[in-house]
Formats: structure tokens, sequence, C-alpha cells
């Protein structure tokens, strides 16, 4: 623990600051849970000279920093690149509601921007981040592509049961610790210095450090047995809406977001020396239904590819995997089993993945034809036209200009079924449409959808 900390702390060169660029912060308006109108900003780059309309790279949730390396490998391929600022700790805590309503929003704003290619728009992200990416994925129509590092999949296994679990080894060890000095720390003296040592005795150092930034989610849930609305904020769950292409990065040592709800092949059947041997990081038997499934399990076995891949490369320079006629590309990298001194990983990557190649590739495509309209995603979509929608909830008489109202909500689905519809056809449009409509057993419900798919 004491090493992985030596190495983050070693100072890095700052890279020179950008040029030729041109910044602009958006005040991105959405309302929240409370019923109030709340804005966060959005840092938008743009490359000078760049032909506009120009592609987008989106950056969800977490904020990408100017010495970025990523960012600058974006810029110089003429790509503008947006994400949040001003990152407060307490957007953690509400990922699957206001923090989810605010990104959506976002890329509402972004792509409706005459500077912006709406056809050329791709997100990446990481962690909690990624988990953004994938929600966006389902929840959106009209993104090119997505790329999820180490992203939550399923956030009943991961909050519940894991970070729940998890922390109950860490405080047996706090008591246990408290009991050998022969008495209770005052908690209000204590130093930083005092609390990181106390942090490194722990079990699992960076997850007590991490999980209560997350577990205010749970709130969220008041009802724990609510399956129903798990699923709903959890990506493995929502598979069948996924519409563009997905490339996803993990490793088999992540002790923060286990590699499991990914994909069960390559967890290791015991966790590493650091932790009791009892200690599981695998998704429990007893989850049943679509919340007991990895990602790989639900996604379409014909249009995915999945590699282990040597940890050793992901300490190199090197390019992003995948295949490109492949919609699902999940990459797992192999660093062994899980140990509770590590985060994502056992320790810090000293190369860079370069995720150009995809994206560009990607991006030359356009949305125009990666994307994939379901039935599934259809049904999402109309739900939100209908007010409806569970993850994006409808707040009417606040303020019908803002994101989060029907109002908003119904620019929004119409705008993109429109486009789907002028890039693929009225046959296709029918074909889909019919297809939901057959699905529908209550009457009164399909003539309501026909009339409503008749409006696009």
């Amino acid at each position: 623990m004491a090493k992985v900390l030596a190495m983050l702390a070693q100072p890095k060169e700052a890279p020179p600051p950008l040029e030729n660029v041109e910044k602009k912060r958006l005040e991105i308006p959405y309302i929240t849970k409370e019923k109030k109108v709340e804005r966060r900003p959005v840092r938008l780059i743009m490359p000078k000279g760049a032909t506009c309309p120009m592609p987008l790279i989106f950056v969800p949730h977490y904020e990408m920093g100017e010495d970025a390396m990523e960012l600058r490998a974006y810029l110089q391929k003429g790509w503008a690149v947006a994400s949040a600022v001003e990152f407060d700790n307490k957007y953690n805590a509400q990922l699957t509601d206001d923090d989810l309503v605010f990104n959506n929003a976002a890329l509402y704003t972004l792509r409706n921007l005459p500077e912006i290619d709406r056809k050329r728009i791709a997100v990446v992200g990481g962690s909690a981040g990624g988990y953004m990416s994938l929600m966006l994925n389902a929840l959106q129509l009209g993104i090119c592509c997505s790329i999820a590092n180490c992203p939550i999949t399923n956030v009943y296994f991961n909050f519940y049961r894991y970070f729940v679990e998890a922390n109950q080894l860490n405080q047996k060890a706090i008591e246990e610790m408290s009991k050998a000095n022969g008495q209770v720390e005052d908690k209000k003296d204590r130093q930083p210095l005092d609390v990181m040592k106390s942090v490194m005795g722990l079990p699992l150092p960076f997850l007590a450090g991490l999980s209560r930034l997350f577990l205010p989610i749970l709130q969220n849930f008041p009802n724990s047995n609510d399956m129903t609305r798990w699923e709903a904020f959890s990506p493995v769950a929502l598979a069948e809406t996924f519409c563009n292409p997905i490339v996803i990065s993990h490793f088999t040592s992540d002790v923060l977001v286990p590699v499991d709800q990914v994909s069960k092949r390559f967890t290791y059947a015991e966790p590493g020396d650091s932790l009791p041997v009892n200690f599981s990081s695998r998704l429990p038997e007893d989850i049943i239904g679509k919340l007991g499934c990895s990602l790989e399990e639900r996604l379409p076995e014909g249009e995915t590819r999945i590699e282990c891949i040597p940890a050793l490369e992901a300490n190199e320079d090197g390019i992003l995997p995948y295949a490109a006629d492949k919609r699902f590309n999940l990459n797992i990298y192999d660093e062994g089993p899980v140990e509770g001194y590590g985060s994502h990983r056992i320790q810090p990557g000293t190369g860079r993945i370069d995720d150009t190649p995809y994206l560009e590739e990607m991006l030359s495509i356009t949305a125009a034809k990666t994307n994939v309209l379901t039935v599934e995603k259809l049904r999402l979509l109309l739900e939100r036209y209908q007010g409806k929608s569970v993850q994006l909830p409808t707040h009417e008489g606040v303020d019908d200009e803002v994101y989060g109202s029907l109002n908003i909500y119904r620019k929004e689905v119409f705008e993109e079924l429109s486009e789907w519809k002028k890039d693929n056809g009225a046959d296709a449009w029918r074909a889909v449409g019919k297809e939901l409509l057959n699905t529908q057993v209550d009457a009164t419900y399909q003539e309501e959808l026909q009339n409503l798919m008749e409006q696009f």
C-alpha cells in the first residue's frame, strides 16, 4: 500500500498549456428530484480551424482535465471535447438520479450546438463515468459509439451487496484495531497523516475511502426488494436497449468494480493473498434474473467479441483492441486476482491505450450507420415521450423549457426518432413499430402506441 501511494505521489511534469483552441463554458439547466432548476457547468474545448460541424467526444460524470493526454489526442484529431467541470463528490451520491438527469441534459444541449455534428458524437467514461457512458447508450439514440472503462454495470450488486459486505470486513478491522489500542480514537483530533495510517491498516483501504461517497445512492432504492427498479438503473439489465457500438475495458484485479459483473469467465476463484480466503467479489448465486447475469451473458453472442489480454499490455503504449465487425467489444486485462490494496487495478498503469483509432473509425461511419433501433429501445423512448420514464422522471409545472420537463423530453425523443427514420427509411421504422405493437396484449395501449408512432 505504501508503495502504491508513493507511486501516486510522484510529481508529474505538467504538459504545456493548450494552444490553438477555443473554450466555452456552458451552464446546463436541469430539473432535480426536488423539482428545482439547477445549473452545472460543462467545458467545451474546440480546436481552432477545425471544420464545423465537428465531431464531439463527451466525457460524462467526471471532469477530463486539460492535462489529460487523451484530451490532447482528441483535439489533434480535430474533435471537440466536452466534460463537466467543478466536480463535487456529492455528484457520486446522485449517480442514479440528479447526476443521471444532468448528463442526459448535457448531451441534449451539446448535440444541438451549431458547432457540433450530431451524427458524430462519442461518449467516453471510466468507473462511475463508465456507468454513465453505458446509461447514456441505453437511454439515448443518436450516439455514434461509446467507450466504458471499468464500468459499474450492476448497481444492485456493486452498491447494495458488494460494497456493504466489503465494508463489513473493514469495520471488523477497525474494531480490532481499536481494541488493540485500548481506546477509541477521537476522530475530531486526528491529523491527515493519522487518518492515512489507519486507512492503510484496513483490508480494503481504497474501497473504504470511496464507498462512502456512493452509498447515499441506496436512498434512490427505498424498497431494496424492488428488483424492477434496480434493473431500471443497471446497464446489465438494459442490454437490449444498447443501440450503438461499445468497447469496454476491465481488469481482473478490480476491487472497486468487480469484473464478474462484466464477465464471469475471467474472475479468479479465490482472492489474492492480501484478503481472507472467503472474501468474494463474485455475483452471489442468490441473485436471479437479469441482475444475476454478467454483461457478457446479456449481450447478443454473435455481435460480441470478448478477449482476455495479458496485463503487461496495459502497461505499454498500444492501440485499444477491437473488432470493427462486432457491435460489442469486451477487453479483460488479466492482472491476477483481486487484492485488498488495489483499486480498479493492482498498480497504476505506465502506458496509454490509444482509443483514437476506434473512435476515428466509428466517427467516420457516423451514427446514421452505427445506430440500431431495437424494440426495447423504442419502448424506452416512447415511455419518456409519454412522461413515464423511470430513469428520467418528468416534472411538470416547474419550467417547460428545461431538461426534465415533458416538453423537452418530447422534443428530444421526436428529434432522435425522426433522425433515425430519415437515415433508415420509413419501411425500417414501420418494421420496428410493428414488432413493438405485436408485443402488447393490452388493446387500448396498443392503440395509444400506434397513434404515437404515427407522429414520427
